[in-house]
């Protein structure tokens, strides 16, 4: 074995690592939206139906937010096969996380044939913040980031070797990228496009053979067409999109007269597009400030290390430079990548904009490769780079791991679990009621009580036919009672005599003043934070002669 390949075998010993210790504790928190993709997993591999009853759906339903089903269907055999918890349901993510750092080494081998880059860039995204942070999690995004990797891959091996068996599997990647998160529907065609406009002269000669190549894409692509208008295909983009009509963008002035450039509406949306899209190249969000959402921040950490700053910018001088076809698709990958995200009123997002960083990062590779080749103590120079990056990936993963476990639990749903495990050791009560105005805990309910699918089913099936609403009424679905298991809004003034009803109450909704020396209400178990903040409150109510 050479020492390339030995060098990138222990990288990806690091990545997996990274990836897979302790996946199931961290991040510490379940958070709801992993818990809708790990139950309803869960219920396609039982009953070949998610929650609702719908019998193998193109999206899924969760909330009021429709998920595209890639990431479902592969989890499916893995929860089949582990059981459902919190460490199958992500470990679809970690192995595209892996995937991943497979797909930059030969991807990186195809633009530029330097091992040395290679291997620099594999590094890189094996200790990236933003990539062990969206592998440790069940995100769809991340395993469509992967797909679409895959489909970049074959393009360049197609550009590299001209047969088209390639572009088969470029469609194949590209669709299921598609198949996996919504801004992968937007990214794809628009790559596609820029590929037929740098490419389009080679293409045209050989249009009669890419016939059959058409067709494929066209099957594959049909149940996703079938969607488009209706509200599973567009609901959720149009709800988040600066463009929707309840939206105002900054400057407006309710009431006053459009002017140019003043309460001029289209002018102040085009302001806010820019403004938005540019702020996903900033080197404040990159590599400083980080996501502006709690729960996809990690405490004094962004995207990337601040040291790689200049490498950035030094790999993008060079790709500039180079400016072949190869590099033209890559930075039109990186132009086009934040479209999505800049559209919604959300702010430096960075899920969203998860396949910017892919780029970026193969770009810092290039720009670290050339400073430690800049003079004859490369040997030196590489190691102490190297250090100073494994100092950062330390620091970063005690703030992860550590850190963060005290400050964001709260931003990860914790405590649902605890919560879960402690009523099913309860007997003496008529009911359960978790205090939930929004109605979302009930599918951390179904999670980790591994609640029956075909059971639970049977609850959901008092609803209006599934069929008849599924894809075309965006209207929240949250079933509100799960057995004698209820979620709703609890007045507390009024429920408290409700004898034997145990309440499951957040730590913000009632605190012990409030039935300290009550000998009704009797304090069954109190769930705290990592921080030792309390989380829950649980209380049975008793019947006090």
């Amino acid at each position: 074995m050479s020492n390339q390949l030995k060098l990138l075998f222990l990288i990806l010993i690091l990545g997996i690592g990274l990836r897979l210790t302790a996946l199931g504790n961290i991040p510490s928190g379940f958070f709801r939206d992993e818990a809708a993709l790990g139950y309803n997993s869960y219920s396609i591999w039982q009953t070949g139906q998610d929650e609702f009853g719908m019998k193998f759906p193109i999206v899924f339903r969760s909330f009021e937010v429709f998920f595209l089903p890639l990431y479902e269907y592969l989890s499916a055999p893995i929860i089949g096969l582990l059981d459902l918890h919190e460490f199958s349901t992500r470990l679809l993510s970690a192995f595209a996380g892996v995937g991943a750092l497979i797909l930059i080494y030969l991807i990186c081998q195809q633009l530029w044939g330097n091992k040395n880059i290679s291997l620099l860039a594999t590094f890189v995204l094996a200790i990236s913040p933003w990539h062990i942070f969206y592998s440790r999690g069940a995100f769809e995004g991340n395993l469509a980031l992967t797909m679409f990797s895959a489909g970049f891959l074959f393009i360049l091996k197609f550009i590299n070797h001209q047969q088209i068996r390639w572009l088969f599997f470029t469609v194949l990647f590209f669709i299921l990228a598609m198949y996996s998160y919504q801004a992968e529907r937007f990214v794809v065609p628009f790559f596609i496009l820029s590929l037929l406009i740098f490419y389009w002269k080679k293409l045209w000669a050989i249009k009669f053979k890419l016939i059959p190549l058409i067709i494929f894409s066209a099957v594959l692509m049909l149940p996703l067409l079938n969607l488009t208008f209706r509200a599973g295909g567009y609901h959720r983009a149009l709800g988040v999109t600066i463009f929707s009509q309840d939206r105002q963008p900054p400057g407006w002035e309710e009431g006053q007269p459009a002017r140019f450039l003043v309460n001029n509406r289209p002018y102040l949306l085009s302001r806010q597009l820019l403004a938005l899209y540019l702020s996903y190249f900033s080197p404040q969000n990159l590599f400083f400030a980080g996501d502006y959402l709690r729960q996809r921040a990690v405490e004094n950490y962004s995207v990337f290390y601040a040291i790689l700053l200049p490498c950035l910018i030094l790999g993008l001088v060079l790709a500039l430079k180079k400016l072949d076809l190869k590099v033209k698709l890559l930075l039109g990958w990186a132009i086009i990548a934040p479209i999505p995200a800049s559209v919604t009123s959300d702010p430096f997002h960075t899920y969203r904009s998860l396949l910017l960083y892919f780029p970026l990062t193969v770009l810092i590779a290039v720009g670290l490769n050339q400073i430690i080749n800049f003079s004859k103590y490369r040997r030196l120079i590489f190691t102490g780079v190297i250090l100073i990056l494994l100092v950062d990936l330390n620091l970063f993963l005690f703030n992860y791991s550590v850190v963060n476990s005290a400050t964001r639990a709260r931003d990860w749903d914790f405590g649902y679990k605890e919560v879960v495990n402690f009523i099913q050791t309860q007997t003496n009560y008529t009911k359960v009621v978790f205090d939930d105005p929004n109605t979302e805990s009930y599918i951390q309910y179904l999670f980790f009580a591994k609640v029956n699918p075909a059971l639970y089913q049977q609850t959901v099936a008092k609803l209006p036919p599934v069929e008849s609403y599924y894809y075309s009424n965006p209207n929240k679905i949250r079933p509100v009672q799960v057995g004698n298991i209820y979620f709703r809004h609890v007045d507390w003034a009024s429920e408290r005599g409700d004898v034997g009803t145990i309440f499951v109450m957040s730590a913000d909704r009632l605190q012990r003043d409030k039935f300290t020396g009550d000998p009704k209400v009797k304090l069954l178990k109190e769930i705290k934070y990592p921080s030792g903040e309390l989380a829950f409150t649980i209380v049975r109510i008793i019947n006090q002669k």
